[in-house]
């Protein structure tokens, strides 16, 4: 079958050649011949997408395939959900890429294996940059064993608490993810979540609705740095307490929001708590360094938003 996923790939860097990466690695796929297009989302970029796409000269059947969206910035949902808004109307499945991240070329072919059995949500085993060990095995959450192969060696069909999985133990990367896209044509990253819990609220929306979920246990993706919104936001600045003020959020939402057990709630209780603790100590270090803008940031978040100032003054049932 021809045109069969469509790939999206938000892009906001500083750093030049890591969208050129990405890309080649979807040139490399196995089942390239079955992607409709590569949709490129420069969401106001400090390093052009059109530059990087440009540099592809030399491989003219990727390139004929890449749209490039070009927007003003509004973070990492608000650029997925521009490409999904472009993705045709005939199109089986969206596969997620990070511009910082490279599949490897198996990555489509088992993944849309394992959908075509019959799930509507898959991931895959990943690593990050200068780690050797998956992110199933290091987090431990996922044993192959514990779940029923389907077709070849490493697809899996998943069976368990997926709302624990996805809101505990964090093994579920945007470029693993691919989805099928007749069954959740209408799914979209939330925007209000800038620097974090989007693309989890996201999975969790989908496999809400999902017919079954499926897993590649090979590692199928390497994750990069570029410009990471969790680990390179660094003690004692703004960003880190923007970040932490949306971690904040999204574990409330969470509390509020989602069904879960009453080990999985007492957990995400206890994150949402380490996230206050991280937020008042990051705002100390701030004020140490005479950082006045600080104490702006904080009556914002404080007085402008209810689910904060309720983890703040520890009111979270």
């Amino acid at each position: 079958m021809k045109n069969l996923v469509t790939v999206i790939i938000p892009f906001f860097q500083r750093s030049q050649g890591l969208l050129k990466n990405a890309l080649l690695s979807v040139g490399q796929q196995t089942i390239f011949s079955q992607i409709d297009k590569i949709i490129v989302v420069d969401d106001g970029s400090p390093v052009p997408a059109k530059a990087e796409i440009a540099a592809l000269d030399d491989q003219p059947n990727l390139q004929e395939k890449i749209q490039l969206i070009e927007k003003q910035n509004g973070g990492v949902a608000s650029a997925r959900n521009a490409g999904i808004d472009k993705v045709g109307a005939s199109v089986s499945y969206v596969a997620l890429l990070d511009p910082d991240d490279v599949w490897l070329p198996e990555h489509l072919e088992l993944a849309i294996a394992a959908l075509s059995t019959g799930t509507d949500f898959h991931f895959c085993n990943f690593t990050h940059i200068g780690q050797t060990v998956g992110a199933f095995e290091r987090a431990g959450y996922i044993s192959p064993a514990d779940h029923p192969a389907l077709d070849g060696e490493y697809n899996h069909q998943y069976q368990g608490d997926i709302v624990r999985q996805i809101t505990t133990a964090n093994v579920i990367g945007a470029s693993s993810v691919i989805y099928d896209f007749q069954k959740h044509k209408n799914s979209r990253f939330k925007t209000d979540f800038r620097f974090a819990g989007e693309d989890y609220l996201m999975w969790l929306d989908i496999t809400s609705n999902s017919d079954g979920i499926s897993f590649t246990s090979k590692i199928t993706t390497h994750c990069g740095e570029g410009i990471n919104l969790f680990s390179g936001a660094q003690w004692g600045t703004e960003h880190l307490c923007k970040r932490l003020f949306d971690e904040i959020n999204y574990r409330y939402y969470l509390m509020n929001n989602i069904t879960m057990t009453k080990a999985n709630r007492e957990r995400v209780k206890e994150m949402l708590y380490d996230n206050r603790t991280a937020y008042i100590g990051n705002l100390q270090s701030m004020l140490k360094r005479l950082k006045l803008s600080a104490i702006g940031l904080f009556f914002k978040h404080f007085f402008g938003n209810k689910p904060f100032r309720d983890t703040l003054l520890k009111k979270v049932a």
